[in-house]
């Protein structure tokens, strides 16, 4: 009989240490799990950070917040989805949606600036996009690197268009449009590109540009902005952006990009 009672004692440690082990493990499976669901829920978060669908195609996208857009004198958050740009008063104003001046216009193709990531709210320093970036200043690139054969594989029936420059990686970016899809006489610009793109160094465009432009960003490469006055982009001077003229040496030459081809925003 004592026997029968030993081992019946030893079975039911032997059954409760068992029970113990799956319950550490069970708990060791759900914190796992919370981990995962937690880095998964960060990743996710990243990738909502999405550019707009008329938006050039560019790398590190999450990186990137904002772009300025110089022929249109406006910013853009990307994070936000919100356009910037200065009210009648000089006030600056955010809206998903562009000025009521460019509501129809087609951002598709725009020429933007994708702005250096460690800036923030870069309208603040509005005077040093206006001077480094002026209207029409991408005209020349495009005959700059169809001269010097920088970029010599275009489809057939297409021509290049400058669409961007990246501050980052100081690369302009080029999209090939199709002939017969030149911008209309709203100067709509196409929606429709060739899905080959090409990024030059503005190292190998510079050389060529017209030497007033060399001082500047738009001619040289980027050089980052000193730091914004306090008060950060107060109204005085400001002015509207309709009636810049183009920059010293930007001249509009044939193998310019597309002008005012901007603007779908959200409403």
């Amino acid at each position: 009989m004592p026997t029968i009672k030993k081992y019946f004692n030893e079975f039911r440690i032997l059954r409760q240490s068992s029970l113990i082990l799956t319950l550490f493990a069970a708990l060791a499976c759900f914190a796992n799990s919370s981990v995962a669901q937690v880095r998964f829920g960060v990743s996710v978060d990243v990738q909502n950070y999405v550019p707009p669908s008329w938006a050039p195609p560019y790398d590190n996208v999450s990186t990137v917040r904002y772009y300025y857009l110089p022929d249109y004198d406006m910013y853009y958050d990307v994070w936000d989805g919100q356009f910037w740009y200065a009210g009648p008063g000089g006030e600056w104003i955010s809206s998903e949606g562009p000025p009521p001046q460019y509501a129809g216009v087609d951002f598709n193709g725009a020429f933007i600036v994708l702005i250096d990531r460690n800036i923030s709210r870069p309208w603040t320093n509005y005077s040093y996009y206006r001077r480094n970036y002026p209207e029409h200043g991408y005209d020349n690139y495009t005959d700059i690197v169809a001269r010097n054969r920088i970029v010599t594989n275009t489809a057939p029936g297409h021509r290049l268009v400058p669409r961007a420059f990246n501050e980052n990686s100081n690369r302009v970016t080029f999209m090939q449009r199709p002939v017969q899809q030149a911008p209309d006489a709203n100067n709509h610009a196409p929606a429709s590109y060739h899905r080959v793109v090409h990024e030059v160094p503005m190292r190998s465009i510079a050389p060529s540009m017209p030497a007033p432009s060399r001082n500047l960003n738009y001619g040289r490469g980027y050089v980052k902005p000193a730091a914004a006055p306090k008060g950060g982009g107060g109204s005085q001077g400001r002015g509207n952006s309709n009636g810049r003229g183009n920059s010293n040496g930007g001249g509009n030459s044939k193998g310019g990009g597309n002008s005012k081809g901007g603007g779908g925003g959200r409403k």
